[in-house]
C-alpha cells in the first residue's frame, strides 16, 4: 500500500518533470537576443572618429574596420589610414575588412593582404577576431567567387572569415556553397534597389528570401547614413523606419538571423551619418520622437540670434519655417534660411544632430518673440 509520504514524493517529482519540459520548450521557442556590431568605414581617420570609438554604445560588440580597398576594374589601391592605437584603446573586438570593387576580377587578389593588416593590428594590442571580404560580385559570377574563396581561406586558417552578401545572390545555385565557406555572413539590405536607400518592407523580403535560400545563420547590415544622388536627390535612412524593421525581427523572428551590423559608425564631423545618441536610441528600442526647440538668444547691441536646438536623442530635420511677431526692424537668416515677411524660410531645412544647437538667423526690434505652433 502506498504511503502518503510516498505519494507526496511522487507528485513532487512529477511536477519537477513538467516544469523541466516546459522550461526546455520555452528556451527552444525564445530566440536569442540580436547582437549588434558596427562598421568603421572611413578612409581618412579624423580625431573625431578616434574619439567616437571611446563612446560607442555599450550594446555594440565588434567593430568591422575597413583595412584595405581595391577600387574599380583595375583594382586601384585606396589608402586607408587607420588609427590602430585608437582601435586598441577602444577595447572592442575588431574584424579587418578587405573591400574589392564588384566590377573587379579576383584573380591576383589575396586574403593575405588583409590578413597582414589584421596580424599587425593584433601585435599592437587590438583584439582582432578575424577578417572580412566585401565584394559585391555579380550573381552570375558566384561560382568563381566561391572557387577563389575556397583557395584563399586555406591560407588564413588562424583567422575567422566573414563575407558580405547581396540579396540578389539568393537566386543563384552557387549561393549555398559560397556561404558554407565563410564562418560569418552579412546580408546587406540597404542601397539594393535604386533609387531607394531603405524600406522596412523590402528589407524584410530580402531577409526572408535569404533565409530560405541558404538555410544558415547570418547577420543583417542596416544603414545609418544619407546620400545625395547625381541628380541632387537626397536619400536618408530614417531612424523610425530602421527601428520598425528591427521591431519586426523581434516580434516575428526570421530563421537564421542572429544579429545586426550598422553601416556606419558616425562621429561629430560625419554629418551624413546618425549621431551616436541616435544609434544608441534605435539599438535600445527607445522612443524616437524628435525634440526641436527654437528660441531667441540675446547677442548684444539690441540684436537677438534665432537659434534651433535639438534637445532630444534623435537626429531630426529643422522646421522649414520660423515665424516671429513684434516690431521687427531687421530680420535675416543664415545657413539656408532667408527672410520672407515676418518668417525665416528654408527651402531645404538642415538636419540637427542630437544635442546640436544652430544659429539660423538674427532679428532686431521691440517686443519680438517666436510664434510657436
Amino acid at each position: 500500500m502506498t504511503s502518503p509520504e510516498h505519494l507526496r514524493r511522487r507528485t513532487s517529482q512529477a511536477w519537477a518533470w513538467v516544469l523541466l519540459v516546459l522550461g526546455l520548450a520555452c528556451s527552444r521557442g525564445a530566440p536569442a537576443p540580436l547582437t549588434h556590431e558596427a562598421y568603421v568605414w572611413q578612409r581618412d581617420w579624423s580625431p573625431e572618429l578616434s574619439d567616437a570609438l571611446l563612446h560607442v554604445p555599450r550594446e555594440l560588440g565588434a567593430l568591422r574596420v575597413l583595412a584595405r580597398e581595391l577600387s574599380g576594374p583595375k583594382r586601384t589601391p585606396v589608402g586607408v589610414a587607420v588609427d590602430v592605437e585608437a582601435l586598441a584603446h577602444s577595447g572592442h573586438e575588431v574584424v579587418a575588412v578587405l573591400r574589392v570593387d564588384g566590377t573587379a576580377p579576383l584573380d591576383g587578389v589575396s586574403l593575405q593582404e588583409v590578413a597582414a593588416h589584421a596580424r599587425a593590428w593584433k601585435a599592437r594590442g587590438v583584439r582582432v577576431r578575424g577578417i572580412e571580404v566585401d565584394h559585391d560580385c555579380a550573381t552570375s559570377s558566384l561560382a568563381g567567387y566561391a572557387d577563389w574563396l575556397e583557395r584563399e581561406r586555406a591560407l588564413v586558417k588562424d583567422l575567422s572569415l566573414s563575407i558580405t552578401a547581396l540579396p540578389t545572390w539568393a537566386t543563384s545555385p552557387d549561393v549555398k556553397r559560397l556561404t558554407s565557406l565563410a564562418d560569418d555572413v552579412v546580408l546587406q539590405v540597404h542601397a539594393v534597389r535604386a533609387p531607394t536607400l531603405f524600406t522596412p518592407e523590402d528589407a524584410r523580403d530580402y531577409v526572408e528570401s535569404w533565409s530560405r535560400a541558404t538555410g544558415r545563420s547570418f547577420r543583417v547590415a542596416l544603414p545609418t547614413y544619407r546620400v545625395q544622388l547625381r541628380d541632387g536627390t537626397r536619400l536618408s535612412s530614417e531612424p523610425k523606419d530602421v527601428s520598425r524593421f528591427i521591431a519586426g525581427l523581434r516580434e516575428r523572428p526570421v530563421r537564421g538571423v542572429t544579429g545586426v551590423l550598422w553601416f556606419r559608425l558616425g562621429h561629430r564631423a560625419d554629418l551624413d551619418a546618425w549621431s551616436l545618441p541616435t544609434l544608441e536610441a534605435v539599438v535600445r528600442g527607445e522612443p524616437l520622437a524628435p525634440s526641436l526647440t527654437p528660441r531667441l538668444v540675446d547677442a548684444g547691441g539690441g540684436t537677438r540670434d534665432i537659434v534651433i536646438e535639438n534637445t532630444g536623442r534623435v537626429d531630426a530635420d529643422a522646421p522649414a519655417r520660423l515665424t516671429l511677431s513684434g516690431n521687427l526692424e531687421v530680420l535675416d537668416g543664415v545657413g539656408g534660411y532667408a527672410p520672407h515677411g515676418t518668417s525665416l524660410v528654408a527651402r531645404t531645412p538642415p538636419r540637427l544632430r542630437a544635442g546640436e544647437r544652430r544659429v539660423v538667423g538674427f532679428v532686431r526690434g521691440t517686443e519680438v518673440s517666436l510664434v510657436v505652433p
